[in-house]
């Protein structure tokens, strides 16, 4: 018997059976993740627990907005970083140079330290914020800025990620901006959705911190406390709700059996009903209860403290924030000087290797960009010093340097090692302090010749 052909497939037929077949593979695989998860004993805890997975910009900013340990979370940084604020200067000679003059017009003028600072606080939000630079050019904010000698500033307006949107980014490989955003779209009136601008870079002071592998998008500060934050929200909330549930005891009410009995007893409950309303919610303190016993019902009412502890705890931990200088001035008081350094060190660190690269020498590099202040030979960024010693700090440096001299001067050493030497290498002064002490001590001129023989010595 001849063997019979295999009938070729259409198109048509071979796009069914690849979509069928596509259809049936999709429906196994779902059966299979729906039984595994069935199966499998562990939790999502993210779903158990009721948090927000993937935070919106909304998402952080209403948290930022209404949860006060959140704001404390976004500021706490910003806020130590800038009580301070920088010099900024050209040279260090007495005499201002324009540079100078001019900048510290516009420090003057824009209060431009704080809108700074106003940048670092909402640009930590979200994932990054703008400071929109108003130009006396006249044209559209979508356009870009050019270079005029003496381009005034007009204002200084700060945005964080909530009204942003980036519209366009430079996608040539060869540009020096690529990766970076073109256009930005800003909702000028956070209450119209419709007031919204596009504004070109040239205008806008980027700025985003804790950034990662983008230099667009940061890592938002409550990012890494999120869930902390939202059980706190639990806590607090859930214990002023027990507590407001518990103020007022509840009342259990018992007809007497013996009324029952008689069988054609009734209650009239809608009058009982508002008795009870006028007693719990008006200024009557008395209420009818014939054959009816009442009986009170202890509240329960837990202490949150506990629990709100360890939540304050684990955001100062996941922050790298000492715990008393996390909650506040009040119990920061009580914060050992050990934490005081390292919480200081942190700040200067900060100062030095994120405010002044990322946002200080930005507004300098675009305001001479765009001719609002002549281009300085070199610039130079100097914070002042964070840590501040306290009295009683001051008093036992001041008695262990007075002791130290007094060691000196009793101990005959001088010819031994020079009083100059013994300022500069052992109480580490700086050599203006320490020939300021010699020249008031009447000992400048010996001091000055042991240096002289001191360096003939060393180069023989």
């Amino acid at each position: 018997m001849a063997k019979q052909a295999k009938k070729k497939e259409t198109p048509e037929e071979k796009t069914f059976l690849q979509n069928t077949w596509g259809v049936i593979r999709n429906v196994v695989e779902s059966r299979s993740a729906l039984i595994k998860k069935m199966l499998d004993p562990r939790r999502d805890l993210e779903t158990e627990c009721g948090y927000i997975t993937d935070p919106s910009p909304s998402d952080y900013n209403d948290m930022y907005n209404h949860e006060g340990v959140a704001a404390r979370v976004v500021r706490l940084l910003p806020e130590e970083s800038w009580h301070v604020v920088p010099k900024v200067f050209e040279t260090k000679d007495e005499e201002e140079t324009q540079f100078e003059r001019e900048w510290n017009a516009l420090v003057k003028e824009f209060n431009l330290y704080a809108v700074m600072a106003r940048v670092d606080v909402l640009s930590g939000i979200g994932r990054y914020g703008i400071v929109l630079l108003g130009l006396d050019d006249g044209e559209d904010l979508a356009k870009e800025a050019v270079y005029k000698k003496g381009r005034k500033l007009l204002y200084l307006r700060v945005f964080d990620e909530s009204v942003l949107s980036i519209k366009q980014i430079e996608r040539n490989p060869s540009n020096p901006r690529y990766g970076r955003p073109i256009l930005y779209e800003v909702q000028l009136d956070a209450g119209n959705q419709r007031n919204k601008q596009v504004i070109h870079y040239s205008r806008v002071i980027h700025v985003a911190d804790n950034r990662r592998m983008s230099e667009i998008y940061g890592v938002p500060r409550m990012r890494p406390v999120f869930n902390r934050l939202q059980d706190l929200r639990k806590i607090l909330g859930g214990s002023a709700e027990m507590f407001w549930q518990g103020a007022f005891p509840g009342f259990a009410f018992e007809i007497n059996p013996e009324v029952l009995k008689a069988g054609n007893a009734e209650i009239d409950k809608d009058s009982f009903k508002e008795e009870m309303q006028n007693y719990i919610n008006g200024l009557q303190r008395w209420f009818l209860s014939e054959g009816v016993t009442l009986k009170t019902l202890a509240p329960v009412v837990a202490d949150p403290s506990s629990h709100l502890e360890q939540q304050y705890r684990a955001i100062a931990i996941a922050l790298g924030i000492p715990y008393r200088i996390f909650l506040g001035s009040e119990e920061g008081r009580l914060a050992g000087s050990q934490d005081e350094r390292a919480w200081g060190k942190r700040i200067t660190h900060r100062q030095n290797k994120y405010l002044t690269p990322s946002i200080v020498r930005p507004f300098i590099d675009r305001f001479v960009s765009l001719g609002i202040v002549p281009e300085p030979a070199e610039v130079e960024v100097e914070w002042p010093e964070t840590i501040e010693l306290t009295k009683k700090e001051i008093a036992e440096i001041a008695k262990i340097i007075t002791a130290a001299l007094k060691e000196y001067v009793t101990g005959g050493v001088e010819t031994v090692f020079p009083i100059e030497h013994f300022l500069t290498k052992v109480l580490n002064f700086d050599q203006e302090t320490a020939d300021a002490i010699l020249e008031a001590a009447g000992l400048q001129e010996e001091g000055l010749e042991y240096s002289e023989t001191s360096k003939e010595t060393e180069e023989d």
